[in-house]
């Protein structure tokens, strides 16, 4: 896969890219499709929801889909598998089942900005959890494991366009650590609507 450098903004920007998809899904569902549409709706809107990090609704979503569509439709168990290994913070697997299942064209460009969104996310916690990091470690966090020659590919990137370092003395990978931004405080019901989806997701 080409490596894809993104900015904060540019990056929530390709989060929310499917948002009128989903809407549109949302509705669709709500106006009672069945059958095989019905299947590839439930299908595509996990899918999304991953690629969101959203896994409340994901999971509300995967409550919602009847045993007998999940046997039928076994591609929703490999997309919520997906899902439980997201769940786990266990990305490496997360990585390897993008990486190596084989996702039909209408799923497929979702999991590839899932890939993309997740391997961000990896590097802007490096660069903030970390004042240095090996490359075995960095290679594990961004999932390049089985393609070394990406992570020395990306790692290039990194230091061109956003001045990481590299140590050669101690062989240790220097991020760089980007200026604090300020974070605006959610609402006391925002907070209290996050917690009880949690706890809801926890219970269940």
């Amino acid at each position: 896969m080409k490596n894809v450098l993104l900015s904060e903004g540019e990056m929530s920007s390709k989060v929310v890219l499917f948002e009128s998809t989903t809407q549109e899904l949302e509705k669709q569902e709500l106006e009672g499709a069945s059958g095989l549409v019905l299947a590839d709706l439930h299908c595509q809107l996990l899918s999304i929801y991953l690629c969101n990090f959203d896994l409340c609704n994901a999971k509300f979503l995967w409550k919602r889909i009847t045993n007998e569509e999940k046997t039928a439709f076994p591609l929703l168990g490999q997309i919520w598998e997906v899902g439980q290994k997201l769940w786990l913070k266990e990305h490496n697997s997360v990585f390897s089942l993008l990486r190596n299942t084989s996702w039909p064209p209408s799923i497929e460009p979702y999991m590839t900005c899932l890939e993309e969104n997740l391997r961000q996310k990896s590097i802007q916690l490096i660069g903030k959890a970390y004042l240095s990091i090996t490359s075995t470690t960095f290679t594990e966090l961004v999932g390049y494991v089985d393609y070394p020659e990406n992570a020395e590919k990306l790692l290039a990137k990194l230091q061109e366009e956003q001045g990481w370092t590299c140590d050669s003395a101690s062989k240790l990978i220097i991020p760089k650590r980007q200026a604090a931004q300020n974070v605006p405080l959610m609402r006391n019901e925002e907070q209290l609507q996050s917690l009880t989806q949690f706890v809801s997701f926890l219970e269940n």
